[in-house]
């Protein structure tokens, strides 16, 4: 990997991050991808890298899966 694709999914991550804390009731993988204007399956595999390192937490409501920060 190199020093720029780190640096871009640093960011990414910070981003989504950023954007749960400022979401305290979760969002969607689909209103995570809107509201950061990154692809649905980008916001997707960034979001389950997290919630597999215990940051983020889903909680399935039907067919959609709402993601909240981990406090």
């Amino acid at each position: 990997m190199t020093g720029r694709s780190k640096k871009r999914e640093d960011r990414t991550r910070k981003l989504i991050l950023s954007a749960l804390k400022e979401n305290q009731d979760g969002l969607t993988i689909t209103d995570m991808a809107k509201l950061l204007d990154i692809h649905y399956t980008t916001a997707s595999k960034y979001l389950a890298v997290m919630e597999a390192q215990n940051i983020v937490v889903r909680r399935d409501i039907g067919m959609a899966k709402v993601f909240k920060v981990i406090k």
